[in-house]
């Protein structure tokens, strides 16, 4: 009996990989679905069909694969959050136009949700060609609602795009003053600190220098994200 069911999953494992050839060419929905209908019922394993393509194809057969399983994901999210994220992997998984479009949309959608400041980042203080542009103030108002690590992740995510963006020191500072009246909880705002403090050195504003080195020093004694974290989770496992 066993011998007859390897005899039957090896010979029908050429039909399956010629349906996935033909399959290639049809929409990711139905690829999706007809691999993991026929790998459930011949008990072959889907990496195992996918693995005798050429890898060109094959890397085009799983992408439309993720590609229909996070649509599939999309039309069940129930929050907003997971609707955001889910909608952003889908963007990333298709083209990069799509994503600036994507982010874009987020924007105008969920101007409050704490998922959407991937989108902030990206616009903050893009050019006119862009589809967007989120000054400065407009990306202080949006943080004020992040709590740590999110609020860590805003200001430093967004720091390097400013950066990347060659904005003047001056916008720089601007970016980072609200630090100054933000009590910090893990060591890696640190390293914010010392950039705000070196700022300040460099347009001679002593007062505001040694205001950031103090919240620089005081960072120094706490310890990093990860290790709280770790802390976190192995208190609430007892």
């Amino acid at each position: 009996m066993n011998c007859r069911i390897q005899a039957g999953r090896i010979k029908a494992a050429p039909f399956i990989l010629g349906a996935v050839f033909a399959a290639y060419f049809i929409s990711g929905v139905v690829l999706r679905q007809f691999v993991l209908y026929r790998a459930g019922t011949q008990s072959i394993n889907l990496n195992t069909i996918l693995d005798k393509l050429p890898s060109g194809i094959r890397d085009e057969v799983r992408q439309r694969i993720l590609i229909a399983e996070l649509k599939d994901k999309l039309l069940a999210a129930s929050t907003d959050g997971e609707k955001i994220s889910v909608s952003i992997a889908l963007a990333f998984a298709t083209s990069a136009k799509n994503v600036q479009e994507e982010y874009a949309r987020i924007i105008d959608k969920y101007p409050s949700a704490p998922e959407s400041a991937p989108a902030f980042i990206n616009y903050l203080m893009a050019p006119n060609t862009a589809l967007k542009s989120i000054s400065i103030s407009q990306y202080h108002e949006y943080i004020k609602q992040l709590h740590d690590p999110e609020l860590f992740y805003a200001f430093d995510a967004g720091l390097s795009t400013l950066k990347n963006r060659n904005v003047s020191s001056g916008e720089l500072t601007a970016f980072l003053l609200p630090l100054l009246e933000h009590k910090p909880e893990y060591r890696e705002y640190q390293r914010l600190y010392i950039e705000l403090a070196e700022l300040a050195f460099q347009e001679g504003n002593q007062d505001l220098e040694l205001k950031a080195r103090k919240l620089e020093e005081a960072c120094g004694t706490l310890s990093f994200y990860d290790k709280i974290f770790e802390a976190q989770v192995k208190k609430a496992k007892k």
